[in-house]
Order: C-alpha cells, then sequence, then structure tokens
C-alpha cells in the first residue's frame, strides 16, 4: 500500500482540506475523504456535541458521546494532533458544515441560490452534532420557501422556479428526506404536501430511501386529500341545485344554471382546485356577476378550509401549533 510519508495515511486515503486546514488547530476531523485541522474552541461554541465531545478525558475507538447516543467517533493522534474520525459522515458535507462556520458568507439564510446539496447537509449536520445556529438559520430559510399560509404558500408554489441551484419542483423530495431524517416537524406537513402532488409512480421513484412507515404517511396523506378534494367537486351540482342563501340573488339565476365536465377535475392536483377555475371552466347558463363571484367564494372558502387541515391529514398537529414551534425553534 502507498503511504503518505508526511502525514502517515495512506495515499488513497483522506487528504487535508484545502481551505478548512489551519496550521494552528488543535483538533483534526477525519471523514471518509478529507481532514480537517480546525479549532477546538470555535468547535465548542457552536456545538453542544462538539463540546460534551472535547470535554471527556479520552475518547475510546466508537465510543458514543455521552447524551449523544447516534453519534459514535473514534480518537487518535494525527502528527501530533488528536484526530476524530466523524465515523459516517461524508467529507464533502462535513465541508459544507465546517465552511458555514469558519468561512464568512459561505452560507446566508437568505441566499436561496445556495446548492439544494449544501442546504441538505447543513439541515442534516448541524442537527446531528447541534450547531444550533446553523440549524435555525437552515430551518427557517426552508420554511420561507414552504409557509404555512395557503396563499404565501400559493405565491412561491412555480414548480419551475430557481430554487436552490434547481427547479424547484427537484427540490421537494430530497428536502422531505432531508426533514424526515433531522426530526424537523415544522417542516413536514408543506413538504408531505408538495410532495402528495406527484403520481404514484413518480412518488415511488424518488422514495427508494424512505422508511415504510413515512412512505405510508404520504401515501395515505395523498389519498386523504384527494378524496377531500373530489367529495366537494362532486357536491358542486347539489349545492347549485339547492341555491345555498349565500349565492341567491333575485334573478336566481343559478336555477337554470348547471355544472358540466366536473370529471376533468377528479383527482386533480390542489393547485387547480379554486374556485375561478372551476367556474370558469364548468358552470354555464345564464349567470350573473354577483352569483358567479358569490359561487366562487363559497369554492375558494372550501378549499381554505381543506388547506387548514392538511397538517391532520399527514398526522400533524395544527398550523398555529406549528407556527409556535416554529417562533420557538428562531429564538432558541
Amino acid at each position: 500500500m502507498d503511504v503518505d510519508r508526511h502525514h502517515g495515511e495512506p495515499s488513497n486515503g483522506p487528504k487535508p482540506h484545502d481551505f478548512l486546514w489551519f496550521p494552528d488547530g488543535n483538533v483534526v476531523l477525519a471523514t471518509d475523504t478529507f481532514l480537517f485541522k480546525v479549532h477546538k474552541s470555535l468547535l465548542a461554541v457552536h456545538s453542544s456535541v462538539f463540546r460534551d465531545m472535547f470535554e471527556l478525558p479520552n475518547v475510546g475507538h466508537g465510543d458514543p458521546v455521552p447524551e449523544h447516543d447516534n453519534i459514535g467517533i473514534s480518537q487518535e493522534l494525527y502528527e501530533g494532533v488528536p484526530m476524530i474520525r466523524l465515523t459516517g459522515d461524508k467529507g464533502e458535507e462535513v465541508a459544507h458544515l465546517l465552511r458555514a462556520v469558519f468561512e464568512p458568507n459561505y452560507y446566508r439564510r437568505d441566499d436561496n441560490s445556495t446548492p439544494l446539496e449544501v442546504i441538505v447537509s447543513l439541515l442534516l449536520l448541524s442537527t446531528k452534532y447541534d450547531f444550533n445556529v446553523v440549524r435555525k438559520d437552515i430551518v427557517l430559510q426552508i420554511s420561507r420557501q414552504y409557509p404555512m399560509d395557503l396563499h404565501e404558500y400559493e405565491a412561491l408554489d412555480n414548480d419551475f422556479e430557481s430554487l436552490f441551484g434547481r427547479n424547484r419542483l427537484g427540490c421537494h423530495f430530497p428536502l422531505l428526506s432531508a426533514a424526515l431524517t433531522a426530526e424537523v416537524h415544522v417542516l413536514l406537513p408543506c413538504l408531505y404536501f408538495a410532495c402528495s402532488d406527484f403520481s404514484i409512480e413518480e412518488i415511488f421513484l424518488r422514495t427508494n430511501s424512505m422508511s415504510r412507515e413515512d412512505l405510508r404517511t404520504l401515501m395515505v396523506g395523498r389519498e386523504l386529500l384527494d378524496n377531500e378534494v373530489n367529495a366537494f367537486i362532486i357536491s358542486l351540482p347539489e349545492r347549485l341545485r339547492l341555491s345555498e342563501p349565500r349565492i341567491r340573488c333575485q334573478n336566481a339565476c343559478l336555477e337554470n344554471a348547471f355544472f358540466v365536465n366536473l370529471n376533468t377535475f377528479a383527482h386533480t392536483n390542489f393547485e387547480n382546485f379554486t374556485g375561478r377555475t372551476i367556474v370558469k371552466s364548468c358552470l354555464f347558463g345564464s349567470v350573473c356577476n354577483w352569483c358567479h363571484s358569490a359561487l366562487t367564494r363559497i369554492i375558494d372558502d372550501k378549499r381554505e378550509e381543506i388547506w387548514n387541515a392538511i397538517p391532520s391529514l399527514f398526522k400533524f398537529r395544527e398550523w398555529d401549533v406549528l407556527e409556535g414551534e416554529l417562533r420557538d425553534i428562531v429564538k432558541s
């Protein structure tokens, strides 16, 4: 085996990172591809996990960090400096996290051109190692792109708009997977909702790594949402026939109006389930502007009611509870 004589490491092993290798650093973090020579004090300030780790008198091979049983690390020496192997973490992902900490402006929460792989890495590793400031910024940034308010969500919901270096459509499943792993519950209802808009075949193609339980949550929630929308659309002719008081006018013009082609909205996506779209496409007859607008409002009110039920469809608490949890994260 070829050996790098200077470092005592196999030449095909991890190499010092070009940027994250400080000559006066006092700890080396080792991953599959990179070595990072950094400062214990800065890591300890930003991460409770590293702070706890550095307080240990000695960390044996593969020992878990107290109170963080999911993190196994091993410690040895590298050129006389303590070296900690971050088992299971990819070098590129750790580099993103450390650069967000050590390099000014590497990550800014208002920059939505930040590549998706950086966003995902920061969410996963800031959660795993409890880099609270980074995690808070990432959660806030994602939540702004997937807001809990219907009208704010719709204002951003353009499938082909650029987001995190991709089009928005390509972000839903990677972000859902990362939020599930990081257990960021405040992000999950909107991400589940975004993913539920895909066909069943596409969902299965994009969820190879998703657990069976999480996939079940997605599929059941998708079906419940579909049922809610379809049940209301099916009820529209009856609502029109009964001429609800809210949509009666002096001319009783709705008595001769009727819906056609409502079947085209069966299993429609939520984006197309709007009063304006349905009334414009399916309502026929001589209908005055007042009745036309009133019926549009009836449909949109139901649409908002269904939106308010979305967290429960995916087994979460109400939007206002989740909004409170998000505020707590931001304040922490």
